[in-house]
């Protein structure tokens, strides 16, 4: 049986004065004047008053005793995570000076156009980026025989076409780039090209990713992450040998030096930076041709030289490919903050000026001696367990700032430097620790829609806008203590072992750095394919369960405001990752989105003559679009759950209780799933992995 929640009291300050008023007769029955107007009754209400106020502080009790349960299994609030996005920058002219470069320096500035509630919301670059001012105006997918012009409508988020043809790709296949000026020549910058890729991979399911053990003290979870990143994600042959080439005379391709893919062939999403050692040369290409003499572009070109081991199994495809673009995290860099002087005495603490932190982004540094006369950078460790006597180690709350140091014992503590030898000067020790640099901000309000990111914050010479042609996504706020409370349960029950369904539901939400608000999983269920058992004769075909297979579906917290909140590839990477460390050898692990299923409700209602039409219309439409949302929604107000059936009768209901409503037109009413109509009166089933989100609904109001 669970424990309900205890209060140790639960009287108001109006039932204490009540409490007192009867009693005044027993104890003191001369006082008969019992008035609110009366001295003695002020008395009674005010200390009726004070004892509800320890009252409540009595009640708290049992919640400082939970945090304390809390903390001893090792379970902290999650902190604020950032969002990330790309940026494209464009010039104001096609040729800059000099060397035909501009730099867009790391760190630079760009905020959130619309105005969010909190303050304005900036993003800032991650790297250093070399802008070019010649735009990308043309893109050609060529499939060894023939030429596909690929228009801007079908270019963008949530697009997808085909890089080398909607055929098996061939030797000679090849995506080009045709730009509206030659691109620089230069022998130490690159041109950044980012090339968003749409992958069949992450819309069915990812695999999760073997992450190696770590050796010796990991400060948390994120390190393991680190160092999976850093391993190589597969040993498989790669699909195809290309090249990159540049168009430098009539059909004269030659290649570009230097190059960094980090797309993996095109099967994910990353930038490729390269030089151009020649000079560029216009040309008609492909189905430009028809358009005469003004469409000679500057090509750029990815071809494919041969293909290897059994090729593609999935035909890449691409959303956009941009010129000038650089990642860009939701989060504002400090650098040299001093935080003062160690005193000598153990388990100092410091405080960093803002908050939360980005726990990876922390460089600490202290001022040990006079004749070093330097910094020396210390290490961040989630406690002292592991720490020796001269270990040069610090603790970090993310969520407030704080920094702590050890106690001689367990960790070193940072020297004391005075002022001055004179023993009057003492007390006024020199300032000897330094942030020398860190990150902070972060959560939902960075989550903005494709092409919101427009504010340039920093001033840079020659830059006419900034934009982000693909949403920002990942940030999530803090975790609340109720949160917290309810994952307890599932951290003591899993032990960190996924053995069960629940288990890997359980470990999935607390993946690190994630913020994973549901989550699913589906034991005997791949994600890429079904094998069907034959249909007898009376029976249909059923899919067959897989054995040691298990899939889990996660959707990520999102703003009230997004109807469909999808995964990065880099959140199922991280969900992949942190599971594959506790999943039975025996089990083969995919971690997949969800499939969404669009819902619009069609419905003729009838409205009380009391009642206001718009007003009316305003609620049916929110109560409709909360009740089918995927993280608010459904009949219990925590999210449509996975492959739950859209049932008539409680979608009826929504409608008839809204307040104002008179009568729902039963016949009228119609449920389209996908744009696809069904009856009235009809239940539509769900697959096991598919959710239901809505947009707008077709409401029409008339009065009774």
């Amino acid at each position: 049986m669970p424990l309900n929640e205890l209060d140790l009291d639960t009287r108001t300050a109006e039932q204490i004065v009540s409490e007192a008023k009867r009693r005044i007769p027993s104890y003191t029955p001369e006082w008969t004047d019992q008035n609110e107007s009366d001295p003695g009754m002020a008395l009674v209400e005010l200390f009726g008053w004070i004892s509800e106020m320890i009252i409540y502080r009595l009640n708290q009790v049992p919640e400082k005793n939970y945090r304390k349960f809390l903390q001893l299994l090792g379970i902290s609030l999650r902190p604020a995570t950032a969002a990330r996005a790309d940026l494209a920058f464009k010039l104001t002219t096609p040729t800059p000076p000099d060397d035909g470069f501009v730099v867009i320096p790391q760190g630079t500035q760009v905020s959130l156009s619309d105005g969010v509630e909190g303050g304005p919301v900036i993003f800032e670059t991650e790297e250093t980026m070399y802008a070019v001012g010649p735009e990308l105006t043309d893109i050609q997918s060529f499939d060894s025989a023939r030429f596909v012009l690929i228009d801007e409508e079908h270019r963008g988020a949530g697009q997808k076409f085909f890089a080398f043809g909607d055929g098996p790709p061939r030797r000679g296949s090849a995506l080009y780039l045709g730009f509206n000026g030659p691109l620089p020549q230069s022998e130490q910058r690159h041109v950044t090209l980012a090339l968003f890729v749409f992958s069949e991979e992450l819309a069915a399911g990812r695999k999760a990713l073997l992450a190696p053990e770590l050796d010796g003290h990991a400060e948390d979870e994120n390190a393991a992450d680190s160092v999976a990143d850093q391993a190589p994600k597969s040993a498989d042959l790669p699909p195809a040998r290309m090249m990159w080439e540049f168009l430098a005379g009539e059909n004269d391709w030659r290649p570009l030096v230097a190059v960094e893919d980090f797309t993996e062939y095109l099967t994910r999403s990353g930038k490729v930076r390269f030089r151009v050692p020649g000079a560029m040369h216009p040309q008609l290409i492909g189905q430009l041709r028809r358009g005469g003499e003004e469409k000679k572009r500057f090509w750029v070109r990815l071809r494919i030289v041969d293909l290897l081991g059994g090729g593609y199994q999935t035909l890449p495809q691409l959303e956009n490919v941009a010129v000038n673009t650089v990642g860009a995290v939701n989060a504002i860099t400090v650098t040299d903050e001093l935080l003062g002087a160690s005193d000598g005495s153990m388990d100092q603490r410091f405080q960093l000026a803002r908050q939360p932190v980005e726990p990876g982004s922390l460089v600490l540094a202290v001022f040990e001696s006079d004749r070093e006369r330097k910094f020396v950078t210390w290490k961040r460790v989630e406690d002292f367990a592991k720490s020796q006597r001269d270990s040069r180690h610090y603790t970090l709350n993310a969520l407030t700032g704080e920094i702590g140091f050890g106690d001689g014992t367990r960790g070193m503590i940072p020297p004391r430097l005075p002022a001055g030898e004179d023993e009057t000067t003492r007390e006024k020790d020199a300032p000897n620790i330094r942030a020398l640099r860190y990150r902070w901000g972060g959560g939902a309000r960075g989550n903005a829609g494709a092409g919101k990111i427009t504010g340039l914050e920093s001033a840079i010479p020659l830059v006419e806008k900034v934009i982000n042609p693909r949403p920002a996504e990942g940030g999530a706020d803090m975790e609340s203590l109720e949160d917290a409370k309810k994952r307890a349960p599932e951290t003591i029950r899993t032990r960190s072992r996924a053995v069960t369904g629940s288990d890997f539901e359980a470990l999935a939400r607390q993946t690190p750095g994630a913020h994973i608000k549901r989550a699913r999983a589906l034991p005997g269920h791949h994600p890429n394919f079904a094998p069907p058992r034959p249909a007898g004769d009376e029976t249909e075909a059923t899919p067959v369960r897989i054995p040691g297979v298990v899939t889990v579906v996660v959707v990520p917290a999102a703003a009230p405001n997004v109807a469909k909140p999808m995964p990065t590839e880099e959140t199922l990477a991280r969900v992949g990752r942190h599971l594959n460390r506790h999943r039975l050898i025996t089990t083969e692990l995919f971690v997949a989105p969800p499939k969404y299923r669009e819902v619009t409700v069609e419905v003729s209602v009838k409205v009380k003559r009391t009642a206001n039409l718009r007003e009316v219309e305003e609620k049916l439409q929110r109560r409709l679009l909360a009740y089918f949302h995927p993280l608010t929604g459904g009949a219990e107000n925590e999210g449509w759950e996975f492959g739950r059936k859209i049932e008539f009768s409680k979608t009826f209901s929504q409608i008839f209780n809204t307040p104002g409503v008179a009568s729902v037109e039963s016949d009228t009413m119609r449920t389209k799933l996908d744009e696809t109509p069904h009856d009235s009166c009809k239940d539509i089933p769900l697959a096991p992995d598919e959710i239901v989100f809505s947009t707008k609904h077709l409401l029409t109001l008339n009065y009774e």
